[in-house]
């Protein structure tokens, strides 16, 4: 989003005063647009990313507060600057609360304008390279940690074929032991390098023109051999004429993958698990107009998700927190990687359950 221009959408419905700011931004070389009110701007949103966004909090069609959540929900790099008169500063406050990084009082001092947003913009930078710098540093540490349990796992499986003389049962079975944790540990290790990279943004999306509902059909048919030896039976339905989206579909399918694979886990011998495509018009915001997105629901009839448990389901540190022992409830970081990748599509993953009940995990793709 940095370029040799910091790009800046200003949105207030005072023509005049949104004219001035984006003139005299203009001559600082800021690349500038304006939006007259809140739904102009949530739609410049939408069709580009900004560095910096001014945004007057009293607009027609949607305030500035509504506007400062969709930017910090689908343009995070995008810092937010409020405008605000005098009797509006309580609501100021609250948007420094919701991620806006500054107030300003209008009448706006243009003097200081400039070099405001030049400091945000510095420390943004800044805070950005800290990031990228820390996730390079857990990358590497993962790597030097993933080769010498791979050679170790390697080495087992010489021993385990004999290559270092003839082994009795106790020892191979020993071996198989120690065979199975350390595939564990190499599977942990692989998700965490997974979810580095998608944090630290360094993931590039080969995204191509595809149907959702062909993805989920060639990943539910890898997963008919193992749903068949659990004796659990699988539905899947999908619409008819449902439209093409632009995604990855290596990692939408991950993303299925994962969320049939808990699936089967909790589900027990004669449950079912059904999975349906269908197209749906979600309300990202509140006070927002529905946007069509193609939407994959995966039901397990499985024991269900307590009430309680239901926010820490794409926590990586759940586990921890609920001190669940049950090897069954543990998915390790899948479900986590298969949020940001949702995420990174500029979609919405969540899930629905009540205990007993089982659950029903949705992902959501918005129509171009």
């Amino acid at each position: 989003m940095s370029q040799d221009k910091a790009s800046v959408l200003i949105a207030d419905d005072e023509d005049s005063l949104r004219a001035s700011i984006a003139a005299w931004l203009a001559e600082e070389s800021f690349d500038v647009d304006q939006a007259a009110d809140g739904l102009e701007a949530i739609k410049k949103v939408q069709s580009r990313d900004y560095d910096l966004a001014l945004l007057d909090i009293k607009m027609p069609g949607a305030n500035g507060l509504e506007v400062l959540r969709f930017v910090k929900k689908n343009s995070t790099g995008t810092e937010v600057v409020m405008m605000t008169g005098m009797s509006d500063v309580s609501m100021a406050v609250e948007a420094m609360k919701l991620g806006a990084k500054e107030y300003l009082t209008k009448p706006v001092d243009m003097d200081h304008l400039v070099p405001q947003l030049r400091t945000i913009l510095k420390t943004r930078d800044a805070e950005d390279h800290i990031r990228r710098l820390q996730s390079e540093h857990t990358s590497r540490l993962l790597y030097d940690l993933h080769n010498p349990i791979a050679g170790l796992r390697q080495s087992i499986g010489y021993l385990m074929k004999g290559m270092a003389g003839p082994i009795g049962d106790h020892q191979r079975e020993l071996l198989g032991y120690m065979t199975a944790s350390i595939d564990k540990v190499i599977g942990l290790l692989n998700d965490m390098m997974d979810l580095t990279k998608l944090e630290g943004g360094r993931v590039r999306l080969n995204k191509g023109i595809s149907s959702l509902a062909t993805s989920v059909q060639n990943v539910t048919q890898e997963f008919r051999v193992p749903i068949q030896a659990a004796k659990i039976t699988l539905d899947v339905y999908a619409e008819e004429d449902l439209p093409t989206l632009e995604y990855d579909s290596e990692k939408i399918g991950q993303v299925v993958k994962t969320i049939l694979d808990n699936a089967i886990k909790h589900t027990p011998e004669q449950g079912a698990i059904v999975v349906q495509v269908r197209k749906v018009a979600i309300v990202l915001e509140e006070g927002q107009r529905p946007t069509d997105h193609v939407m994959v629901s995966i039901f397990n009839s499985g024991s269900g998700i307590p009430k309680e448990e239901l926010p820490l389901v794409f926590d990586r540190y759940r586990d921890l927190v609920s001190g669940s022992k049950d090897e069954k409830k543990s998915t390790g970081l899948g479900l986590i990687i298969a949020q940001r990748i949702v995420e990174a599509h500029n979609g919405r993953i969540w899930v629905e359950s009540e205990s007993g009940k089982g659950a029903t995990f949705y992902f959501a793709l918005p129509v171009r």
